[in-house]
């Protein structure tokens, strides 16, 4: 589980900033929201869900964003060599550099054991320093430090970081991948766990590493394996009914092999009866919202049964409110989620700012400073709030700030 990501000089993050899931002290008014949204754990509670608001170019995207390179960088540091040069993306409207490094910074709880793990880019896009802290007797102890090529482990905690041919790390990649690439457990549990359970749905990203983390695959691969009753039971949930599925690979216009979603579904007469059934394809047929939720059931029924954690930027995107609802509750629902995964997404959907559905802490703004970098602060940081406050009246009408600045040219304009 995540307890807290934090990223510095990263595209528009200047100072570094913190998304944090561990709740504050608040109690909400009805006891039920906090009994569906927060997590019992060894390390004490979690938030289930996280939501990001904010205007647009505000920064939202961007934090997904650190998320998404942080995640594929450590899966990725020993397979491509120029993977961080073509990555590397500091902050670049300020003359003050607070620190001439790019920060990422992770806390996580895996199997009851809290690590913190990090590490900073130096601007010739090598590694500055990177490090592992992990359980100890009481505290937390160092597993590994690094400053530049000089690694410093602790023998006790971290053994698999000893007698590894250190020269045969490259100056831009991780110790921690390095470590894993011979079969470390704490280093190769850390990866997957990243690597694997954090899954980011990202469909405007560029870049060609971000790009296999939005794929209909696992729900593909439900079918394959004979669970077409889970995607069917899925799509019923989101009120989107069929009769049957099918996957079928056939051959496309270019003479490659091609999945197809193949959906049946009930003709009606004048009358209402059923008097025959129609096969309707998933891509050609189906709205976007349709194809969206087929895309999120192999991931996120794969979460609810292993745990993890799943990311959306801009989750209400081609969703009626109705069926957004519908996914939060899902989360929030320990019966269906039943190995605590969490979500953290970015929206613009006020209907989800509702102290019944979730509490103050939960929600998140992004505002652009008078510099232009990203400021992150939760709605929990807000004094005179009352838990029980319509946060979304008051979010529209400027209370929280996080709101575009517009202009007035086109209304002069016509006037």
């Amino acid at each position: 589980m995540i307890i807290q990501f934090t990223v510095g000089n990263f595209r528009s993050f200047h100072e570094r900033q913190t998304i944090n899931f561990r709740p504050t002290g608040l109690v909400s008014e009805n006891k039920e929201v906090d009994k569906c949204n927060i997590l019992s754990t060894k390390d004490g509670p979690l938030l289930k869900i996280l939501g990001v608001y904010g205007a647009n170019a505000s920064g939202k995207s961007n934090l997904i964003k650190a998320l998404a390179f942080f995640k594929e960088f450590i899966a990725n540091s020993l397979t491509f060599e120029n993977f961080l040069s073509s990555e590397y993306n500091p902050f670049k409207l300020s003359q003050s550099l607070l620190d001439n490094s790019e920060y990422f910074q992770i806390i996580l709880l895996i199997k009851g054991k809290k690590y913190r793990y990090g590490f900073s880019i130096d601007d010739k896009a090598h590694i500055q320093s990177e490090w592992l802290f992990g359980p100890a007797d009481k505290n937390e102890t160092f597993y590994f430090t690094r400053k530049g090529s000089k690694i410093e482990v602790n023998d006790e905690r971290f053994k698999e970081g000893t007698q590894l041919p250190y020269s045969r790390l490259r100056a831009d990649a991780l110790f921690l991948t390095f470590c894993s690439s011979y079969d470390g457990n704490i280093s190769g549990r850390i990866k997957d766990y990243l690597t694997e359970q954090v899954i980011i749905e990202n469909t405007s990203a560029r870049s060609l590493f971000y790009s296999s983390t939005f794929s209909r695959s696992r729900t593909n691969r439900l079918l394959k394996t004979g669970n077409k009753d889970i995607v069917l039971r899925w799509l019923a949930e989101a009120g989107l009914n069929f009769n049957d599925i099918e996957l079928r690979e056939l051959a496309s216009s270019n003479t490659r092999l091609r999945n197809y979603i193949l959906l049946t579904k009930n003709i009606y007469n004048e009358s209402g009866e059923i008097v025959d059934k129609v096969t309707m394809d998933l891509d050609a047929d189906e709205s976007e919202g349709t194809k969206k939720f087929y895309n999120y059931i192999g991931d996120l029924s794969e979460l609810f049964s292993r745990g993890g954690l799943y990311v959306s930027d801009e989750i209400d995107n081609n969703f009626h409110p109705s069926l957004l609802l519908k996914l939060i509750k899902l989360f929030q629902n320990k019966s269906v989620n039943s190995a605590g995964a969490q979500l953290l997404f970015t929206s613009h959907d006020v209907n989800l700012m509702d102290p019944e559905i979730m509490r103050r802490d939960q929600f998140y703004f992004t505002e652009k400073t008078v510099t232009d970098s990203t400021k992150l602060f939760s709605l929990a940081d807000l004094k005179g709030i009352r838990n029980n406050a319509d946060f979304a009246r008051q979010y529209l009408a400027g209370y929280y700030g996080a709101l575009p600045k517009l202009g007035t040219f086109l209304e002069e304009e016509s006037i």
